[in-house]
């Protein structure tokens, strides 16, 4: 099978981005006279005060601080925060006029007082920050929503919100019972078989952030179903194989390159797919990248997206 290129790779991590495990704070320590954490990585770091001048070097984490903290506090996000196609956050964005990529001499010059970098970021990039002075708090990529709620409980511990983070991942829990409750009515007859496309094709396999979503959404997600990973392309073979009723196509044109209204045309025609459910009944369906991508607490939108193209008699 075919493994998904870095761009998507890119997409479902950018898509999909920012981890889960608690931070583990050091006792007795109040965060007014300074304090310690751990993260994923074992590595401790010392603030001596809530940070102030915080910089967020992936898109989940800029969602969940935008959120979070005052805008104030905010030094610099990803240049992912200002793209509408990809960003959950692009207006409240606009406020933060400073804009990263992992490039350390940039990051090190705006001396910020803590770093959140993710997991997958090359290990000599988080070092040579380190090495310069700069606070870098690792943190592990969710394979699923409860991952993303640690997590987003892990970043409050670390900027001195955790109450904040605490009424954030209950709203979370809140919107998605609702969601949940209003799926009650759907039988096991009646439970769609869903495909997500990228540009590239079919993807979004077992242990990915969609795969979760699914589960929430009560639908069954065709790329788990034959047996794809999560960073893995479907082949046609595995999509016909899925029997789908439903197609979750693109929105974002990552490279620039791709209409995608002319990538949901080719599916359509497509000879391979003509005696599929999603094709003969015209059950393709638009829903933004950024919520299927998100893995902040705007991933709850990502839900009901599916779960109103799927069960739109059901659905909320």
């Amino acid at each position: 099978m075919k493994k998904l290129s870095f761009i998507a790779l890119l997409l479902s991590c950018c898509l999909l981005l920012v981890g889960g495990c608690s931070s583990n704070q050091l006792p007795d320590v109040p965060k007014t006279g300074g304090y310690e954490v751990q993260d994923f990585q074992g590595h401790v770091i010392k603030l001596p005060h809530k940070p102030s001048r915080i910089v967020s070097l992936s898109l989940g984490t800029d969602e969940i601080l935008v959120d979070l903290v005052p805008m104030e506090r905010i030094l610099a996000l990803t240049y992912l925060a200002d793209d509408p196609e990809i960003s959950n956050i692009s207006e409240k964005a606009k406020s933060v006029s400073k804009k990263v990529k992992a490039n350390p001499e940039a990051i090190i010059a705006l001396q910020p007082d803590v770093l959140f970098i993710a997991d997958w970021q090359p290990v000599e990039l988080v070092q040579t920050i380190r090495d310069a002075g700069v606070p870098v708090y690792v943190y592990k990529t969710p394979s699923n929503i409860e991952d993303v709620k640690h997590v987003i409980r892990e970043i409050a511990d670390v900027v001195g919100e955790e109450q904040m983070g605490q009424q954030m991942v209950i709203q979370m829990d809140k919107q998605l019972g609702m969601i949940q409750k209003s799926l009650e009515k759907v039988s096991s007859e009646e439970r769609k078989t869903v495909i997500l496309f990228s540009l590239m094709g079919g993807i979004g396999g077992q242990g990915s952030l969609f795969d979760d979503i699914c589960r929430y959404a009560g639908v069954v997600n065709g790329a788990s179903k034959v047996g794809v990973g999560k960073n893995e392309m479907m082949t046609k073979e595995q999509i016909v194989a899925a029997k789908p009723d439903v197609f979750i196509m693109p929105t974002w044109n990552y490279n620039g390159k791709t209409n995608v209204e002319d990538f949901k045309t080719e599916v359509r025609e497509d000879p391979a797919f003509q005696s599929l459910r999603a094709i003969k009944e015209e059950q393709l369906f638009t829903i933004p990248d950024r919520h299927l991508s998100s893995s902040s607490q705007y991933i709850v939108q990502g839900v009901k997206d599916v779960a109103k193209a799927a069960y739109p008699q059901y659905s909320q």
